[in-house]
Protein backbone atom coordinates (compact mmCIF):
# COMPACT_ATOMS: atom_id res chain seq x y z
CA UNK A 1 0.00 0.00 0.00
CA UNK A 2 1.12 3.57 -0.70
CA UNK A 3 -0.20 7.12 -0.74
CA UNK A 4 -1.49 9.45 -3.42
CA UNK A 5 -3.26 12.79 -3.68
CA UNK A 6 -6.33 13.60 -5.74
CA UNK A 7 -8.37 16.75 -6.33
CA UNK A 8 -12.00 16.06 -5.44
CA UNK A 9 -14.50 18.30 -7.25
CA UNK A 10 -17.73 19.11 -5.41
CA UNK A 11 -20.79 21.17 -6.39
CA UNK A 12 -20.90 24.61 -4.80
CA UNK A 13 -23.93 23.61 -2.71
CA UNK A 14 -21.65 21.26 -0.73
CA UNK A 15 -19.79 24.20 0.83
CA UNK A 16 -20.08 24.04 4.63
CA UNK A 17 -20.09 20.27 5.05
CA UNK A 18 -16.95 19.46 3.15
CA UNK A 19 -15.84 16.25 4.84
CA UNK A 20 -19.27 14.69 4.47
CA UNK A 21 -19.37 15.66 0.79
CA UNK A 22 -15.86 14.34 0.15
CA UNK A 23 -16.76 11.05 1.84
CA UNK A 24 -19.81 10.70 -0.41
CA UNK A 25 -17.83 11.44 -3.58
CA UNK A 26 -15.04 9.06 -2.58
CA UNK A 27 -17.33 6.20 -1.46
CA UNK A 28 -17.55 4.38 -4.83
CA UNK A 29 -13.77 3.88 -4.78
CA UNK A 30 -13.34 2.52 -1.27
CA UNK A 31 -11.73 -0.90 -1.09
CA UNK A 32 -14.40 -3.50 -0.30
CA UNK A 33 -13.48 -6.35 -2.68
CA UNK A 34 -17.01 -6.60 -4.09
CA UNK A 35 -16.96 -4.49 -7.28
CA UNK A 36 -13.72 -5.29 -9.10
CA UNK A 37 -10.20 -4.06 -8.56
CA UNK A 38 -10.62 -0.92 -10.71
CA UNK A 39 -12.95 0.48 -8.04
CA UNK A 40 -10.96 -0.83 -5.06
CA UNK A 41 -8.62 2.15 -4.69
CA UNK A 42 -8.40 3.59 -1.15
CA UNK A 43 -8.85 2.52 2.46
CA UNK A 44 -8.42 5.89 4.22
CA UNK A 45 -8.14 9.55 3.30
CA UNK A 46 -7.77 13.04 4.74
CA UNK A 47 -7.79 16.63 3.49
CA UNK A 48 -4.26 18.00 3.08
CA UNK A 49 -2.29 20.64 1.23
CA UNK A 50 -2.26 23.92 3.15
CA UNK A 51 1.54 24.23 3.15
CA UNK A 52 3.84 25.50 0.41
CA UNK A 53 4.25 22.82 -2.27
CA UNK A 54 2.18 20.46 -0.09
CA UNK A 55 -0.02 19.35 -2.96
CA UNK A 56 -2.78 21.91 -2.39
CA UNK A 57 -3.59 25.10 -4.24
CA UNK A 58 -2.28 28.60 -4.70
CA UNK A 59 -4.73 31.30 -3.63
CA UNK A 60 -5.42 34.21 -5.95
CA UNK A 61 -3.67 37.32 -4.58
CA UNK A 62 -5.99 39.36 -2.39
CA UNK A 63 -8.05 36.35 -1.27
CA UNK A 64 -5.65 34.80 1.23
CA UNK A 65 -7.94 35.58 4.18
CA UNK A 66 -11.18 34.30 2.66
CA UNK A 67 -13.06 32.15 5.16
CA UNK A 68 -14.13 29.74 2.40
CA UNK A 69 -10.59 28.45 1.92
CA UNK A 70 -10.01 24.95 3.30
CA UNK A 71 -7.34 23.92 5.79
CA UNK A 72 -5.48 20.66 6.25
CA UNK A 73 -6.80 18.23 8.84
CA UNK A 74 -4.17 16.18 10.73
CA UNK A 75 -6.31 13.04 10.74
CA UNK A 76 -9.99 12.78 9.83
CA UNK A 77 -10.44 9.83 12.18
CA UNK A 78 -9.47 11.73 15.35
CA UNK A 79 -12.46 13.27 17.17
CA UNK A 80 -12.17 17.01 17.60
CA UNK A 81 -9.28 17.41 15.20
CA UNK A 82 -8.20 21.00 14.62
CA UNK A 83 -7.44 22.35 11.14
CA UNK A 84 -3.79 23.24 10.49
CA UNK A 85 -3.23 26.93 9.59
CA UNK A 86 -2.48 27.48 5.91
CA UNK A 87 0.79 28.94 4.75
CA UNK A 88 0.23 32.39 3.28
CA UNK A 89 -0.97 32.06 -0.30
CA UNK A 90 -1.72 28.33 -0.04
CA UNK A 91 -4.74 26.25 0.90
CA UNK A 92 -6.06 22.70 0.94
CA UNK A 93 -8.92 23.74 -1.32
CA UNK A 94 -11.80 26.14 -1.76
CA UNK A 95 -14.10 27.59 -4.42
CA UNK A 96 -12.43 27.40 -7.83
CA UNK A 97 -12.84 31.16 -8.28
CA UNK A 98 -10.47 31.79 -5.33
CA UNK A 99 -7.69 29.51 -6.63
CA UNK A 100 -4.89 30.47 -8.99
CA UNK A 101 -4.82 28.46 -12.22
CA UNK A 102 -2.83 31.01 -14.20
CA UNK A 103 0.22 28.74 -14.58
CA UNK A 104 0.60 27.67 -18.21
CA UNK A 105 3.21 26.09 -20.48
CA UNK A 106 3.66 29.48 -22.13
CA UNK A 107 4.37 31.20 -18.79
CA UNK A 108 6.79 28.42 -17.86
CA UNK A 109 8.68 28.88 -21.14
CA UNK A 110 8.95 32.62 -20.54
CA UNK A 111 10.29 32.09 -17.03
CA UNK A 112 12.78 29.41 -18.12
CA UNK A 113 13.97 31.72 -20.89
CA UNK A 114 14.51 34.53 -18.37
CA UNK A 115 16.47 32.14 -16.12
CA UNK A 116 18.77 31.08 -18.95
CA UNK A 117 19.40 34.69 -19.92
CA UNK A 118 20.10 35.71 -16.32
CA UNK A 119 22.72 32.99 -15.95
CA UNK A 120 24.57 34.23 -19.00
CA UNK A 121 24.33 37.85 -17.88
CA UNK A 122 25.92 36.92 -14.56
CA UNK A 123 28.48 34.71 -16.30
CA UNK A 124 29.70 37.72 -18.26
CA UNK A 125 30.38 39.59 -14.99
CA UNK A 126 31.73 36.92 -12.62
CA UNK A 127 34.60 34.39 -12.62
CA UNK A 128 33.83 31.13 -14.46
CA UNK A 129 32.73 28.38 -12.05
CA UNK A 130 33.54 24.70 -11.87
CA UNK A 131 30.79 22.10 -12.10
CA UNK A 132 29.53 20.13 -9.13
CA UNK A 133 31.12 17.02 -10.62
CA UNK A 134 34.56 18.61 -10.20
CA UNK A 135 34.06 18.98 -6.44
CA UNK A 136 32.49 15.55 -6.05
CA UNK A 137 35.41 13.96 -7.92
CA UNK A 138 37.78 15.60 -5.46
CA UNK A 139 35.67 14.23 -2.60
CA UNK A 140 35.87 10.68 -3.96
CA UNK A 141 39.62 11.04 -4.43
CA UNK A 142 40.18 12.58 -0.97
CA UNK A 143 37.31 11.09 1.02
CA UNK A 144 39.24 11.02 4.29
CA UNK A 145 40.01 14.74 4.25
CA UNK A 146 37.44 16.31 1.91
CA UNK A 147 33.82 15.52 2.78
CA UNK A 148 30.83 15.59 0.47
CA UNK A 149 29.41 18.40 2.62
CA UNK A 150 32.55 20.44 2.00
CA UNK A 151 32.36 19.67 -1.71
CA UNK A 152 28.82 21.06 -1.91
CA UNK A 153 29.74 24.05 0.23
CA UNK A 154 32.68 24.91 -2.03
CA UNK A 155 30.51 24.51 -5.10
CA UNK A 156 27.74 26.87 -3.94
CA UNK A 157 30.30 29.38 -2.60
CA UNK A 158 31.46 30.20 -6.13
CA UNK A 159 30.39 33.77 -6.95
CA UNK A 160 28.38 32.88 -10.04
CA UNK A 161 26.60 29.94 -8.42
CA UNK A 162 25.85 32.00 -5.30
CA UNK A 163 24.49 34.95 -7.28
CA UNK A 164 22.37 32.71 -9.50
CA UNK A 165 21.00 30.78 -6.50
CA UNK A 166 19.98 34.06 -4.87
CA UNK A 167 18.23 35.02 -8.10
CA UNK A 168 16.28 31.74 -8.23
CA UNK A 169 15.04 32.24 -4.65
CA UNK A 170 13.05 35.35 -5.55
CA UNK A 171 11.46 34.08 -8.77
CA UNK A 172 7.62 33.82 -8.82
CA UNK A 173 7.51 30.03 -9.05
CA UNK A 174 4.71 29.39 -6.53
CA UNK A 175 2.18 28.55 -9.26
CA UNK A 176 4.40 25.83 -10.69
CA UNK A 177 5.56 22.37 -9.65
CA UNK A 178 8.38 22.17 -7.11
CA UNK A 179 10.36 20.25 -9.76
CA UNK A 180 10.32 23.24 -12.12
CA UNK A 181 13.71 24.99 -12.16
CA UNK A 182 15.12 22.61 -9.56
CA UNK A 183 18.75 22.81 -10.65
CA UNK A 184 21.20 20.78 -8.57
CA UNK A 185 24.09 21.89 -10.78
CA UNK A 186 23.27 25.08 -12.72
CA UNK A 187 26.85 25.18 -14.07
CA UNK A 188 26.06 22.06 -16.09
CA UNK A 189 22.29 22.40 -16.48
CA UNK A 190 22.19 26.06 -17.52
CA UNK A 191 25.73 26.99 -18.51
CA UNK A 192 26.15 23.78 -20.48
CA UNK A 193 22.89 24.09 -22.44
CA UNK A 194 21.67 26.22 -25.29
CA UNK A 195 18.59 28.34 -24.61
CA UNK A 196 16.39 25.92 -26.58
CA UNK A 197 17.81 22.86 -24.80
CA UNK A 198 17.32 24.40 -21.37
CA UNK A 199 13.72 25.44 -22.00
CA UNK A 200 12.88 22.05 -23.51
CA UNK A 201 14.38 20.26 -20.49
CA UNK A 202 12.62 22.37 -17.82
CA UNK A 203 9.12 23.01 -19.08
CA UNK A 204 7.73 19.42 -19.16
CA UNK A 205 7.93 19.45 -15.34
CA UNK A 206 6.58 22.96 -14.81
CA UNK A 207 2.87 22.34 -14.25
CA UNK A 208 1.60 20.33 -11.32
CA UNK A 209 0.38 16.87 -12.32
CA UNK A 210 -2.89 16.41 -10.49
CA UNK A 211 -5.13 13.41 -10.19
CA UNK A 212 -8.81 14.34 -10.21
CA UNK A 213 -12.21 13.01 -9.17
CA UNK A 214 -14.59 14.92 -11.43
CA UNK A 215 -18.04 16.30 -10.70
CA UNK A 216 -19.55 13.40 -12.66
CA UNK A 217 -17.71 10.80 -10.58
CA UNK A 218 -14.79 9.90 -12.87
CA UNK A 219 -11.52 9.03 -11.10
CA UNK A 220 -8.39 9.98 -13.10
CA UNK A 221 -5.05 8.84 -11.68
CA UNK A 222 -1.48 8.96 -13.04
CA UNK A 223 -2.66 10.23 -16.42
CA UNK A 224 -4.54 6.97 -17.10
CA UNK A 225 -8.06 6.64 -18.56
CA UNK A 226 -10.77 7.39 -16.04
CA UNK A 227 -12.74 4.96 -13.90
CA UNK A 228 -16.43 5.80 -13.45
CA UNK A 229 -17.63 5.25 -9.91
CA UNK A 230 -21.22 4.76 -11.05
CA UNK A 231 -20.35 1.70 -13.13
CA UNK A 232 -19.39 -1.66 -11.69
CA UNK A 233 -18.14 -3.22 -14.91
CA UNK A 234 -15.66 -2.54 -17.70
CA UNK A 235 -18.54 -1.90 -20.10
CA UNK A 236 -19.23 1.65 -18.91
CA UNK A 237 -21.67 3.33 -21.35
CA UNK A 238 -20.96 6.88 -20.14
CA UNK A 239 -18.85 9.45 -21.95
CA UNK A 240 -15.62 10.20 -20.03
CA UNK A 241 -15.19 13.70 -18.63
CA UNK A 242 -11.52 13.91 -19.69
CA UNK A 243 -9.22 12.32 -22.22
CA UNK A 244 -6.28 10.40 -20.69
CA UNK A 245 -3.15 12.39 -19.81
CA UNK A 246 -2.22 14.98 -17.21
CA UNK A 247 -2.41 17.76 -19.79
CA UNK A 248 -6.21 17.82 -19.63
CA UNK A 249 -6.63 18.03 -15.85
CA UNK A 250 -5.67 21.66 -15.21
CA UNK A 251 -7.79 22.81 -18.16
CA UNK A 252 -10.76 20.90 -16.76
CA UNK A 253 -10.33 22.40 -13.29
CA UNK A 254 -9.84 25.95 -14.57
CA UNK A 255 -13.02 25.73 -16.67
CA UNK A 256 -15.29 24.61 -13.82
CA UNK A 257 -17.92 27.06 -12.50
CA UNK A 258 -16.44 29.51 -10.03
CA UNK A 259 -18.36 28.14 -7.08
CA UNK A 260 -17.17 24.55 -7.58
CA UNK A 261 -15.36 23.37 -4.48
CA UNK A 262 -11.95 21.80 -5.10
CA UNK A 263 -10.47 19.74 -2.27
CA UNK A 264 -6.98 18.22 -2.10
CA UNK A 265 -7.34 14.74 -0.57
CA UNK A 266 -4.51 12.40 0.36
CA UNK A 267 -5.41 8.73 0.20
CA UNK A 268 -3.88 5.53 1.47
CA UNK A 269 -4.15 3.23 -1.55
Amino acid sequence: MAGMSITVCLPSREDGRVEEAVAKAMAPFEIDYTRGEDLDIWDSWRITGGTAHGGGFNVLPGHEGDARLLHEFPNRWWPGHVPVPNDFGWCAGGPRELLDFSASPEAACELADAVWQRWHQLAAELPPPRSLDFYLARHFAEAMTYSSQQAHADYVAQPLVRAFTDYLKVLPTERFSSAFLFLADPVAKVGGSSREEFIARCTPYALRRRNVLTLEGWWYEDGDPGVHGACHSDACPHEPDLAPGFGHVNSYLAALPGGTLLVNVHCHV
